[in-house]
């Protein structure tokens, strides 16, 4: 596996960096403009990243929005506002609010057992796994293997070898998997992948629709969003949008759209596959948002309260939250990264701030770019006081 990008329990800040040649894209407070671009130009020259794109949004505005560097190290072709990236394991939430909107549909319940939900492997699971819940496997207590090393690969791959597309891929993991001992205990955190493959799978076992089917119907399509896909963005052999990058000893060289070693499987993209504009990914942040104020679009508020409550430490469903005394959340966010890519989102329900940001590189520098920008901005905008 590319490395997906665990989200660190304890790290709630602000993540967004910036490279040079900053053009702004919206029409904003020049101050704010000014300063968010000094701190990502910082971050940017610092951490040495080929191109980034960030969205700032407050109150409903967008009060900063900016993309500099190139597509490709190599190649001239400059990032836009208007590029895609890939955001790892930021699907994750498009993954938990799905389910969340088929519980509402009564298509499957959030406490419903893993026996239940998927009956035809049930005479194979290991007797632990059978009363496990998809609410446990969005929360990363179901005591599942990670699949979050490139050691675990090999395993993977065989056992979906025999499936010929996603769907039974999907479902042949979950016999595989389901069948061997918990790797850890229940109801501890433990961060894995494979508990949003089998929620996906179970999506797609209760609709006879492909996760990406229902991610488009459920979620794309009544928030507009129109810029969006699963998978690495772009045409092979062409740099009409970013390429990710792999950290060489000679530094960080682009990995073509065609390249297999780019991403992970497509059976893995409920757990992070989703490639979006960053103006398109802040019209679901901001639903999310507009959800804990109990006036968003696809969901009721009680089940955003649920998405956004922590179950395990910080890790709620499909999001990492700082709950604050009265029981707002302060933070919800998450990162996600397969290694070649970084993007991460910060949403502050009492500022009414999102913060998004996106990098086509995945390495130790894009991560340490991801804080020294957070802090920056945390910083500038106060968000917790």
């Amino acid at each position: 596996m590319r490395n997906f990008l665990i989200l660190a329990a304890a790290v709630f800040l602000i993540a967004i960096t910036v490279t040079v040649a900053y053009r702004p894209a919206c029409a904003c407070a020049p101050m704010v403009v000014t300063r968010v671009a000094e701190m990502a130009e910082t971050a940017r020259m610092k951490h040495h990243l080929p191109g980034v794109a960030a969205l700032v949004r407050q109150n409903g505005v967008n009060v900063a929005s900016f993309a500099s560097g190139v597509r490709a190290n190599g190649h001239p072709e400059p990032v836009t506002m208007g590029d895609r990236w890939h955001i790892g394991s930021d699907t994750k939430s498009f993954t938990s609010a799905l389910i969340m909107i088929l519980a509402e549909k009564g298509v499957l319940r959030i406490d419903e057992t893993l026996a239940e939900a998927l009956p035809a492997l049930a005479p194979k699971m290991n007797a632990a796994y059978r009363t496990v819940t998809i609410k446990q496997l969005l929360s990363h207590t179901a005591g599942l293997p990670t699949l979050t090393d490139d050691k675990e690969l090999p395993a993977f791959m065989a056992a979906i070898s025999q499936s010929p597309d996603e769907v039974r891929q999907r479902h042949a993991a979950a016999e595989h998997y389901l069948a061997m001992p918990p790797a850890s205990a229940m109801g501890e955190f433990a961060y894995s992948n494979l508990g949003y493959i089998f929620a996906g799978a179970i999506a797609e076992a209760k609709t006879g629709k492909t996760w990406e089917e229902l991610v488009q119907t459920h979620i794309f399509a009544p928030l507009g969003i129109t810029h969006a896909g699963f998978g690495l963005p772009g045409t092979p052999n062409s740099f009409d949008q970013p390429h990710g990058h792999k950290e060489t000893p000679t530094g960080l060289v682009a990995l073509d759209p065609s390249d297999p070693a780019g991403d992970n499987p497509r059976a893995i993209a409920p757990a992070g596959l989703i490639n979006i504009t960053l103006g398109d990914w802040m019209l679901f942040a901001q639903d999310q948002l507009d959800g804990v104020h109990g006036r968003g679009k696809l969901l009721k508020p009680e089940s955003y309260r649920l998405l956004h409550t922590p179950v395990a430490g910080p890790y709620a469903l499909g999001w990492g939250v700082k709950p604050g005394p009265d029981g707002v959340p302060l933070v919800i966010t998450h990162s996600g990264s397969n290694g070649y890519w970084i993007a991460d989102v910060r949403i502050y329900p009492k500022k009414d701030l999102i913060v998004l940001f996106a990098a086509n590189a995945g390495n130790e520098e894009a991560n340490n770019a991801v804080q020294t920008f957070g802090a920056a901005i945390k910083d500038h905008f106060k968000p917790f006081d």
